[in-house]
Parts: structure tokens; sequence; C-alpha cells
């Protein structure tokens, strides 16, 4: 079975609870799919589960296979295009003249319209609401914002299952009390930041000189204190000493470091990494972005996200077996929740 990896991400559906009557984002796409036209549900009803998104462009959202899993609701959105030309190659060569000077054998480059009755899929997502808690993969062209539109024009305008006024959020952004520990193993700790003046002395100066640098991020890391250590270390002494001297009354220096652990990782190492990540996440007042196996924290906000394999109906498909990413969304879900990072 071929496989293909793609990043899972989490988003919190965040409305006010009085308006719902306490309906979670799982409840609310449920009744929406559940509305009937007199006939027939939206369940069984694919042209009217179309969202045209008024670009002027043709494009279109489809929500094309959906099911009720008793336990959530999973769907795969098309973005698709119907005025829209597919670029191909021409496998027969022929010669032209590219220029005065060149002659070419080339293979002619071709635009065709999608055959009648068919369009071009521009991206695809695929979505899981369980509660209030939602996990997605995206392809191509597909956004997480035209996810989060599409779902608006759902429950608000086809299924009506809410006010027109009502504002919601899919929140990527949550738990601002979240540790380094709660996004899984650190792999990647970024530091951003800048700060007052202060006075900087080079060797063999006569006299102090006020310029901007990175903000101190702790005192255990004295190295990473100020900006012109480290652009000393990167420029040489005399750049840096005249780049310093170039600087205007509204200019500083800015530093932003990035540190990984390459190769086998021991738990000794993964225990301190995480145990710094922690420590700047606390105690710096620079911008700290901890990436981690199963997400990020940037400011003091979680973002969780995680890669996960999938199944490819064939060789060099572009879409993913529909169960087996109904199986994956809900496994990273349960992960989550056993983990402590969501609550179900």
């Amino acid at each position: 079975m071929s496989t293909t990896y793609h990043m899972v991400h989490y988003r919190c559906f965040e409305a006010d609870a009085t308006a719902l009557n306490g309906k979670t984002l799982e409840t609310l796409c449920r009744e929406a799919l559940n509305t009937s036209n007199g006939s027939a549900a939206l369940w069984a009803r694919p042209e009217d589960r179309v969202f045209d998104l008024g670009s002027g462009d043709g494009r279109k959202i489809f929500l094309n296979k959906v099911a009720d899993l008793s336990s959530a609701v999973f769907g795969e959105m098309c973005l698709a295009q119907s005025k829209d030309l597919q670029a191909l190659l021409n496998m027969k060569p022929s010669e032209v003249k590219l220029s005065n000077l060149t002659t070419a054998t080339v293979y002619d480059l071709d635009e065709r319209e999608a055959p009648q009755g068919s369009q071009f899929v521009r991206g695809l997502a695929y979505w899981l609401a369980i509660g209030n808690h939602m996990l997605f993969v995206k392809t191509h062209s597909m956004t997480p914002e035209l996810v989060r539109l599409y779902l608006d024009w759902l429950l608000k305008s086809r299924g009506a299952v809410v006010d027109p006024t009502l504002s919601f959020t899919l929140n990527a952004e949550f738990d601002k009390t979240a540790t380094a520990g709660d996004i899984g193993e650190i792999r990647n700790l970024r530091v951003a930041g800048k700060s007052a003046p202060q006075v900087i002395n080079f060797e063999g100066e006569t006299e102090n000189r006020m310029v901007k640098t990175s903000r101190s991020i702790a005192d255990k890391f004295a190295q990473m204190q100020q900006a012109v250590p480290i652009v000393k270390a990167l420029f040489g002494e005399t750049k840096a000493k005249s780049l310093i001297e170039s600087l205007g009354p509204e200019e500083y220096l800015a530093v932003e470091a990035s540190v990984k652990v390459r190769g086998r990782r021991t738990e000794e190492s993964r225990k301190k990494f995480q145990a710094i990540a922690n420590d700047l996440a606390d105690e710096s007042d620079a911008q700290v972005q901890i990436e981690g196996k199963d997400g990020q924290i940037r400011d003091g906000d979680a973002i969780l996200r995680t890669r996960m394999p999938f199944h490819l109906p064939h060789e060099g498909s572009n879409l993913l077996e529909f169960d087996n990413v109904a199986d994956q969304l809900q496994e990273v879900y349960a992960r989550f929740v056993k983990d402590g990072k969501i609550t179900a």
C-alpha cells in the first residue's frame, strides 16, 4: 500500500455557547446535513452541498464525501474551478527557433479545459469534527480559511442551523499556559528579540557607543544576552564594528537564533533541550517559538499539529483514501486527548 505524509492541523471551534444552546460543532454539522428539502436530506443532495466562493474566477467548494461516524462527522472538501485550464506537455518533439542564435528541439506546452461534465480539482481538505474539536488535512490550494468559509456557509445559509449573525472562529492558538512538554519532543527552538540601547565596548576604543542590541534572554545564557557578540561571531570583529558604527539614531541590531539537535537523540539531550525550552518560554521577553513533534508554542500560545502517514488509492495519486484518513484523524484526536493536550 502506497503512503504519503501530511500535516494534521488542529482547530478549536469557539462561539457564543448561549446562542448555540450548548451545541457543539459536531452537532451543528450533523443537524445541517440532516436538513431536508422535503424529499431528501442534505447528505443525499451533492448538488446542494456546493459553495460558490463568489470570487469571479469560478472557484467552488464541493463537500463531496461526507459521513456520520456516530462519534464524529467526517468529510472531504474539493476546491474546484470551472473557468480553468490545465497545462500539458506534448511529448512529440518539434524544432523551433527561440532566438537569432538558437534553434532548439523542444516539447510543446499545451493547455486543456476539463472534459465536459467535470472540473479540475485544485485542492482537497479532509476534516473531522468531534465535539468542538476539528482536525483536518489539506492539499495544494486548499487553505484553512476556505475550510472556515465553507463551514460558515453550511451552518448559516445552507443548513440554517445557527443565526446568520453568529460569529465563530476556528482557533489555531489556545492554552496560554502551555509548556514545551505539551507539544511532544522538542525539535527546534527559535528566539528573536531586541532591547533598549545599551553600552557596548570594543577593545581599543576610548569612547563608549550606544547601540540597540538583542534582548537579554536569561542570565544563564550569557552568549545570547546581546546581539553584538553573535554578530561578531558571524561577521568577524572588523565587519561587526563597522556595522555598528554605521547605525543611525533610529536603527538597532536584532538577532534571531535557531537551535536544533541533529543525529540520534539521547534521553539526556531530550530532557535538557525541553528544560531549556521551558525556561525560555517562561522567562524571556523576546519572541520565542518552540517546535515539537505535535505542534509549536509561539509567544505562549500552543498550536497543535502533527505529521501522519496516509494511504493512497494507488501509486502517484493526489488523493487520499477516505476511510484511512478518517481512522488517522480519529487516532490523532485520541492521542491528543490521552496526552492531555485537549479535553474530550
